[in-house]
């Protein structure tokens, strides 16, 4: 069993090795960080007069090396040497033992103590590593403000020359402008020379032709002026013209390529919709077929019978006697001419067809116009005083219930089919019966026309559809669109017409076009198209 070294001792070997070390250790100054500009010295070479005192790195391994030393010693305290095998060592180790619990008593505060001192020992170490570090820490940031200063010195004396050559020559430029003045001087001393000049002349000229002669005179040169202004400005738009001409055409087939695209744009998106559509469709179609596979339908699955929707606003009429319907139309339907005017744009497309059936003719303004077009067509009107003045025209009608006679029609036979403000007195189920029969009556490619008032105009509802006591329900153009294709019309388009121009709101007018002006104008537009907009639509669709 080794002795522990006594503390006095292993103190005592510290200091001499901490004096040792110090005493030999030069003072050195701090050396720049690495990232400090190229040519910076140390901190008391760089500073001058700023830093008196140079900053010591303290070396703190020789405390390091003695703490290790202290630790290996402090661990051998109370540790039994290993010996080899037999009796003797046997023994040997066994009195060891027992001495060594013997003399716990006294060993075992000395290790404490010992440990104590070597834990307080680290702990000074490592304070003493923080303080050196903190140190380096502050003897770079002095370095740096160091180099700093000297470049801002540096700076200031190059701003300084850089003053003193801008004050050179502001005062050259003086100097030069004080010469301009007296040059300006001298000139203005020489017009107002030749102004009195001229004012003489004037005075002369005045008396010499009088006043009238002066005022031709001088509308003479107003006169030129003005043909000289113009003719400057028709050059310079000429020339501004041929400038622009390569560039306009440009931008005129770059917006019709735009166009085009838009119109791409669009049609492949409705193309998209419609295959999605059809798609579902199909897809509902399996479904029906499944199910009635499921219930033992293998065959065709019967018809179901939709209950017939009942009428939105239903007529209290009940004979012509409580209501004279033909004074009602002859009042607020329009004058003949006009109903014909507005009809005459339909002519186009029955154009080279022959039986024509004009469902609801009234008096006749649409078969009148095919008549005079040479065009073959058939009314069918309810109403008598509607039927007589058709009769008293010389026109092909016939006094019977529109779904009677389709009924009676063969399929396929008609022409074309044409229809203006019927579809309006009808309930939803019969305006559904009514798009199928002109479907199943007509031969394909033949153009079938619904007329009716325009649901989505506000004044158009409120004023057209409600003054009319035998309307019944109005159509949306969307829905009249979609039934149409839904019994297989194709290329249905909706046509709108008789704008409420006269009555729409005007937009608002001001000096300066702002971007609130302009979202102002767009929301006015919108509500004149909801209010005041087309009071009537033609769903157009070929069989």
């Amino acid at each position: 069993m080794s002795q522990p070294q006594p503390l006095e001792e292993v103190m005592q070997r510290i200091r001499r090795n901490l004096d040792r070390r110090q005493g030999g250790t030069a003072q050195r100054p701090i050396t720049p960080p690495w990232n400090a500009p190229k040519g910076s010295k140390s901190v008391s070479e760089n500073t001058g007069g700023l830093l008196h005192a140079e900053l010591q790195a303290c070396d703190l391994s020789p405390l390091r090396s003695e703490i290790e030393g202290a630790l290996a010693g402090h661990r051998l305290v109370g540790q039994i040497n290993p010996r080899g095998p037999g009796i003797q060592n046997q023994a040997i180790q066994f009195v060891k033992r027992v001495m060594l619990r013997t003399l716990t008593w006294y060993t075992r505060p000395l290790h404490y103590f010992q440990g104590a001192v070597i834990r307080a020992l680290q702990q000074i170490a490592v304070t003493l590593q923080h303080h050196d570090d903190a140190l380096r820490r502050v003897a770079q940031e002095l370095t740096s403000q160091a180099v700093r200063m000297e470049q801002r010195s540096e700076h200031a004396a190059k701003q300084g020359t850089t003053v003193a050559s801008v004050l050179a020559g502001a005062s050259q430029r003086v100097s030069s402008l004080n010469d301009k003045v007296n040059e300006l001087a001298l000139r203005t001393a020489t017009l107002e020379a030749q102004t009195t000049a001229l004012g003489e002349i004037g005075a002369a000229v005045r008396a010499l032709v009088g006043e009238s002669g002066l005022e031709n005179l001088k509308d003479r040169l107003h006169q030129e002026i003005v043909k000289l202004v113009a003719s400057d400005r028709d050059s310079r738009e000429q020339n501004l013209n041929q400038t622009l001409l390569p560039y306009s055409s440009h931008l005129a087939r770059n917006t019709e390529e735009i166009h085009w695209l838009r119109a791409e744009l669009a049609r492949i998106g409705n193309d998209l919709r419609e295959t999605k559509l059809e798609s579902r469709t199909r897809d509902r179609d399996l479904r029906r077929f499944y199910y009635d596979l499921e219930i033992g339908a293998a065959t065709e699955p019967e018809k179901r019978e939709i209950p017939p929707i009942p009428p939105m606003f239903p007529a209290g009429t009940k004979s012509d006697s409580t209501f004279d319907y033909f004074v009602f139309e002859e009042r607020y339907r329009g004058d003949e001419a006009l109903i014909s005017a507005r009809q005459k744009e339909y002519l186009e497309l029955f154009r080279g067809r022959e039986n024509i059936l004009d469902v609801g003719c009234g008096r006749g303004e649409f078969l009148a116009l095919l008549r005079e077009h040479g065009i073959s067509g058939k009314g069918v009107e309810l109403g008598l005083d509607q039927y007589l003045l058709c009769r008293e025209k010389n026109l092909d009608v016939v006094q019977q219930d529109l779904f009677a006679y389709l009924e009676s029609v063969p399929d396929e036979s008609l022409g074309g089919l044409f229809s203006a403000q019927v579809i309006e007195h009808l309930s939803a189920s019969d305006q559904l019966r009514f798009v199928s029969l002109a479907h199943q009556k007509t031969s394909p490619g033949s153009p079938v026309i619904f007329e009716t008032i325009n649901a989505q105009c506000v004044f158009a509802v409120m004023r057209n559809f409600f003054v009319d006591p035998t309307h019944v329900r109005p159509v949306h153009p969307e829905t009249l669109k979609f039934a149409m294709e839904c019994l297989k019309f194709h290329d249905v388009e909706l046509r709108f017409s008789s704008p409420m121009v006269e009555r729409q709101i005007p937009p608002l007018q001001l000096n300066v076009e702002t971007p609130q002006l302009v979202e102002f104008n767009r929301s006015i537009a919108q509500l004149n198209e909801l209010i005041y907009g087309c009071m009537d639509y033609a769903a157009i669709g070929w069989r």
